[in-house]
């Protein structure tokens, strides 16, 4: 289904083909995703496999844009993980392949898809998981950490203040530690009662939801420990600009 943002862009001056943004759906064009964007994208613990995509499209706790060429070839995507009973959406996945990025392919994709999800569902938050700078390395096919940082923070993202790692997404999977928890979309209702905060209950809810469903349970170790502390403070979670992720203690094994 074609989406109603079609959008040129230019790189480095030149004019490119339009592309045009498709929903992301079970078939062919999913598949072509996953092998040409997602897995040159990001490392093998942090991405979820082929078939958990199909499913989560196909009931719809997960949805995305596609951006495609004349030809159909897949440039970029977004999926997001819809958490109904949180009202929180996470984006998982924000990739554009590595010959355009610098295009503004990657910020059409970000800010078509952030306006249709306020628009549709209304979530309380909209959350990304990023690896940190002083935690990760980037090469030529999964990026810099610091650019990626630097994209967000131009689009308004601020750092939640908390140890945040992915959870290991299922048997045999590793947890990936020295990650961020980024707010793109924070509804104004949920602000905390500290300055700089967000509401906490929210982010808990989230959390509790997401660990659980990827790992079978929450854990008692120390970094699920001390993420629940971070999120336990009746004023809030502390909300940082994003080039202050130094401040943000870091999650490890």
């Amino acid at each position: 289904m074609a989406v109603t943002e079609t959008g040129a862009v230019t790189a480095r001056g030149t004019r490119m083909a339009q592309a045009e943004l498709v929903a992301l759906a079970e078939g062919p064009l999913c598949d072509a995703v996953y092998q040409r964007l997602l897995m040159p994208a990001f490392p093998p613990d942090e991405l979820l496999t082929l078939a958990a995509i199909r499913d989560g499209l196909r009931t719809g706790l997960l949805e995305g844009l596609v951006a495609v060429d004349g030809d159909g070839r897949p440039l970029g995507v977004t999926v997001g993980e819809w958490s109904p009973a949180a009202r929180v959406m996470l984006l998982s996945y924000l990739a554009v392949a590595a010959e355009t990025r610098g295009t503004g392919i990657g910020s059409l994709l970000y800010t078509t898809q952030l306006d249709r999800w306020r628009e549709t569902l209304r979530p309380c938050l909209v959350l990304a998981e990023v690896e940190r700078p002083d935690a990760h390395t980037g090469d030529a096919h999964r990026g810099d950490p610091q650019a990626r940082l630097r994209f967000y923070a131009r689009h308004g993202a601020r750092a939640l203040d908390v140890p945040y790692f992915q959870p290991a997404f299922g048997p045999g999977r590793e947890r990936v530690y020295g990650m961020l928890l980024l707010a793109l979309h924070v509804d104004p209702e949920l602000a905390g009662s500290g300055v700089d905060t967000v509401a906490a209950e929210p982010v808990r809810q989230f959390l509790t939801q997401y660990l659980g469903a990827a790992e079978g349970r929450i854990g008692d170790d120390p970094a699920t420990e001390a993420l629940r502390r971070a999120v336990g403070d009746p004023a809030g979670v502390r909300l940082l600009p994003v080039d202050r992720y130094g401040d943000i203690a870091r999650s490890r094994h």
